[in-house]
């Protein structure tokens, strides 16, 4: 459900607010109750309306916007304490690293060749 807020900027809004503080303050002393008072009821009122406004919006992020993993560690095997080599992963492309203390090594990994499968023979 989308409201006239919601399409309004947020310069917009904060004036909105403003002048609806401002107003209230103004009409505050007629009513008998000082302004000090609608001042803090106020506050308390836009800040709970900030923190669930908050949590609304937190808990809608998670269902609208997926991470795709574009990098990920296929396997990994130390050569030494300070060596290693792993297999990874980046956008389908596959490349072995050899890493240790001050360096590193990237070389593309080519596909697996497939061996035909072997021929039964018989005794």
């Amino acid at each position: 459900m989308k409201t006239l807020l919601d399409s309004a900027s947020p310069r917009t809004k904060m004036f909105l607010a403003m002048g609806l503080v401002l107003g209230l303050a103004a009409l505050a002393p007629l009513g008998g109750v000082s302004a000090t008072s609608v001042a803090r009821g106020l506050l308390g009122a836009a800040a709970l309306a900030g923190l669930g406004w908050w949590l609304v919006r937190r808990g809608r992020a998670e269902s609208r916007f997926v991470l795709t993993e574009r990098m990920r560690v296929v396997s990994r095997t130390g050569l030494s304490q300070r060596c290693g080599l792993a297999l990874v992963e980046v956008d389908g492309s596959r490349y072995l690293v050899a890493f240790g203390d001050s360096f590193a090594e990237i070389r593309r990994a080519h596909a697996p060749v497939a061996l035909p499968p072997e021929k039964e023979t018989l005794p």
